[in-house]
């Protein structure tokens, strides 16, 4: 098939596309039902995906509400199957975060500006999810005579627990191999470690009311602080000193308020965003020693507080420590695009995503990203001994890896490469994918290194073009999967 008519399907498409990011697909506690596990929002995405897949006459399997598996009729069949799991999934999610402010369009609108698809989900996932949909339903209609088994999986909780994902595998048992597009390209080959710390304690000082940040595993775009007494002038003066963009006002009841704006980014990338939180912590520090440790304890994101070093890794995994250096030295990537998130890759993050103080009480939440050589339990002891207040470790999901020799592996790389002439090496990723919970999967697209990552930022957009090469490279992909027979993976 040729290139042109790829992109025709694609734009024939393009409307349900523009429907499924329309959907605020946003857990809602509040309307939680035993139908509904993450709520309203996210189960009418799951439904219009549902229905959408009935319309084109695939098969649908249900797991609860949490996901749903699409195939074409009589997959489970397909000639030369010997096993029963030797399928391969394709696995998205549908769940976003929160738009949070910023937003010039609407989030929500799927609006379509010079050639860009506007909304929250359209990079971070909905529209690669999407298109793998697409690429199924582009080899049905063509009657393709799949060796193996696809499955289009789509998941509704990767954003919080991936909870989702778990109980379809323990439902639907582990395939054969997975992907899933949700990183970047060429491939997400292995992921850092993930872990998540709650913080808690009690408190008493100036400082009233605390209310940072939107979602631990987003960079803080708004950090709000009430304080006692008439604190206008001191914070004043400490926004013009130290370059804060916020504001102060004295309230009615005497009390003072200050209120600062950061930039919103994937909590696994620092570089691409600006914290709010420690913004306001280092502010408020002066005038009180709990906030002046909090920010010492949070003031970098790369863990330099903690007395961790970039390049602490274990003896080899599959030449991690030296990928960078080794992408740079080539001329492969250039400056300002996905280099510093590969170099960013190879370092320890750390997130204050979520800091509430109220009645005089913390809650704080800590998105961290290790690579291998360090163990969350070293880093929780670090943490614990900087920190005024108690860390517990609540989430642990540690560092993961494949192998480029992989068949299946292989078949990726190599429809990457030849689709789009880019030879670049696969990259470590620190973001948490659905890769943790499959184990032999890998993270594959859509962002390619010539495009900014978006996920989870304002005004989050992907280009209608960049959405045809993506179609293109994962209809050919899939195509060579479902040709590999069971012998062979």
């Amino acid at each position: 098939m040729g290139t042109m008519d790829l992109e025709t399907y694609f734009y024939a498409h393009l409307k349900q596309l523009q429907e499924l990011i329309q959907i605020p697909s946003v857990y809602d506690k509040a309307s939680v039902t035993p139908d509904m596990p993450y709520g309203k929002g996210v189960a009418a995405a799951l439904e219009y995906m549902r229905q959408l897949a009935y319309q084109d006459g695939f098969e649908v399997l249900e797991y609860d509400g949490r996901a749903i598996g699409i195939r074409v009729t009589g997959a489970e069949n397909a000639p030369g199957r010997t096993a029963k799991n030797d399928r391969v999934d394709i696995a998205s999610h549908l769940d976003v975060v929160e738009p949070g402010d910023g937003w010039t369009v609407d989030p929500f609108g799927a609006v379509i500006r010079d050639g860009k698809l506007y909304g929250r989900g359209s990079q971070d996932m909905k529209t690669s999810a999407f298109l793998t949909y697409l690429a199924l339903k582009k080899l049905k209609e063509e009657g393709f005579p799949f060796q193996r088994e696809l499955r289009i999986v789509l998941g509704c909780d990767e954003e919080r627990t991936m909870e989702d994902m778990i109980y379809y595998v323990e439902k639907a048992g582990l395939p054969a191999f997975a992907f899933t597009p949700d990183g970047v390209f060429p491939m997400s080959i292995g992921e850092k470690g993930a872990l998540m710390w709650r913080l808690s304690g009690s408190y008493e000082g100036p400082v009233e009311e605390l209310d940072c940040g939107v979602q631990c595993n987003v960079i803080s775009p708004k950090a709000m602080a009430r304080c006692r007494g008439d604190w206008q002038a001191v914070f004043q003066g400490c926004l013009e000193e130290m370059g804060i963009d916020g504001c102060v006002e004295r309230m009615e009841d005497g009390s003072t308020r200050v209120r600062v704006n950061g930039v919103a980014a994937h909590a696994s990338q620092p570089q691409e965003g600006h914290s709010a939180t420690v913004d306001l912590l280092r502010l408020l520090g002066r005038i009180d020693p709990v906030m002046e440790n909090l920010y010492q304890s949070f003031r970098d994101p790369y863990g330099s507080q903690l007395g961790v070093m970039g390049n602490d890794f274990a003896e080899d995994p599959s030449e991690q420590k030296n990928l960078a250096q080794d992408l740079l030295g080539r001329g492969t990537l250039e400056q300002g695009t996905i280099e510093q998130d590969i170099l960013a890759q190879e370092q320890f993050t750390m997130n204050l995503g979520i800091l509430r103080l109220q009645n005089g009480e913390f809650y704080g939440e800590v998105d961290g990203r290790y690579p291998f050589g360090m163990t969350s339990e070293d880093l929780t002891e670090r943490l614990a001994r900087k920190c005024a207040l108690k860390v517990s470790l609540d989430y642990d999901s540690v560092p993961t890896m494949n192998q480029e020799e992989d068949p299946f592996v292989k078949i990726l790389l190599d429809t990457y490469r030849e689709q789009t002439g880019d030879m670049s090496r696969p990259v470590v990723s620190g973001g948490v994918s659905y890769s943790k919970v499959f184990g032999h999967c890998v993270a594959y697209g859509p962002v390619c290194p010539w495009m900014d990552m978006l996920a989870h930022q304002a005004d989050e957009y992907v280009r209608l073009e960049d959405c045809v090469t993506a179609f293109r490279i994962y209809y050919e992909a899939m195509k060579r999967l479902a040709q590999i027979k069971s012998s062979e993976g």
